[in-house]
């Protein structure tokens, strides 16, 4: 099943045991971490369990939908009270601490901490960890988990879990998906999930202020390395120029695999803070390349056809930096065929 220290059963009775859930998104939040969080948030509720959900960051407008009717908290640190010794706190869909709470790491805590992830490079931060990388996204975890639990899945649970897969394997199109995906979702939609409904909850949202700035990378475009190599890139003030924020990018990066010929693509978006100018970088990927390495390279993560990092440098040494990685990885599959 993967890199796990413990018993599907197990977490079944932990969670079941303990009267008090936290629940963890990660930082910038996207579809899969989002959907696991609302299932297992709504299903505490379901069990009167006292449930906390948290994320560092704003859920997206995208999402919105997801969380009608429960308290999605906005916090940078976790709560100093909850969820107490007779608690479990449950981090969903990051590959490390960093991504969701660094407290995580160094402080003690009186009840245990469950991982439940699909990342191949997840660091095993949890008490309890519950690591699949076969699964297309932790959503396909999560549904296995409440699938096996005497409570079930309800509608509005499956259809968190379902945007939680979908997000994550591109609507069953990606490389990552398997015959467990398409089982899950006949699972999903067996507890009541419409699939159009959903589709267009989350595809019928674009604003003319997002197509705007998705425009602006699209003048961009740079094709190198032979033609398997794509990048463009958008500077802070093509957003406060266009209205818009970082979560307006989500997917736009997939529209350059779309070139024919093209089989690593990467989106560079150029944010500032105290420390000073950083580049996020968004890649993805066709077999038979593996963008966690040029990902790793700058501290990152992620899928061998999907990850991210933080270049810490201004936008155009940033881009440079960033082809020649990307122009080394090519080199090297070329030079092993």
């Amino acid at each position: 099943m993967g890199k796990n220290n413990t018993t599907l059963e197990e977490i079944l009775k932990l969670i079941a045991d303990s009267q008090s859930w936290l629940i963890l998104s990660h930082e910038n939040p996207d579809g899969d971490t989002l959907g696991c969080a609302v299932a297992l948030t709504r299903l505490g509720m379901r069990l009167s369990k006292r449930v906390m959900l948290i994320c560092p960051d704003p859920c997206p407008e995208k999402y919105s939908f997801l969380i009608d009717g429960i308290e999605f908290n906005i916090m940078k640190q976790l709560p100093e009270d909850f969820p107490g010794e007779d608690g479990v706190i449950i981090c969903l869909d990051a590959s490390v601490a960093d991504r969701t709470y660094p407290e995580l790491l160094n402080r003690k805590f009186f009840c245990p901490v469950i991982n439940i992830d699909h990342h191949a490079d997840n660091e095993l931060f949890g008490d309890i960890n519950w690591i699949d990388p076969t699964a297309s996204a932790t959503g396909e975890i999560v549904t296995l988990l409440m699938e096996s639990s005497p409570w079930g899945i309800k509608t509005d649970e499956a259809e968190a879990l379902y945007v939680a897969v979908i997000s994550d394997n591109g609507g069953f199109s990606f490389a990552s998906t398997t015959l467990e995906s398409h089982q899950c979702a006949m699972t999903l939609l067996k507890a009541g999930v419409s699939p159009n409904k959903i589709t267009e909850q989350l595809n019928s949202n674009l604003s003319a202020d997002i197509l705007n700035l998705w425009a602006r990378a699209l003048k961009r475009i740079t094709v190198f390395s032979e033609g398997q190599c794509a990048v463009f890139w958008l500077a802070i003030d093509d957003f406060a120029e266009t209205g818009t924020t970082r979560e307006a990018t989500e997917n736009l990066v997939n529209l350059l695999l779309r070139i024919k010929g093209v089989r690593m693509a990467a989106l560079c978006s150029e944010t500032a803070d105290m420390e000073g100018s950083r580049v996020r970088v968004s890649l993805r990927a066709c077999s038979p390349f593996d963008v966690r390495k040029v990902a790793k390279v700058f501290g990152g993560g992620g899928h061998n056809l999907a990850s991210g990092c933080i270049i810490h440098a201004p936008l155009s040494d940033a881009l440079i930096f960033l082809q020649e990685e990307m122009n080394r990885l090519v080199s090297g599959i070329s030079a092993d065929r």
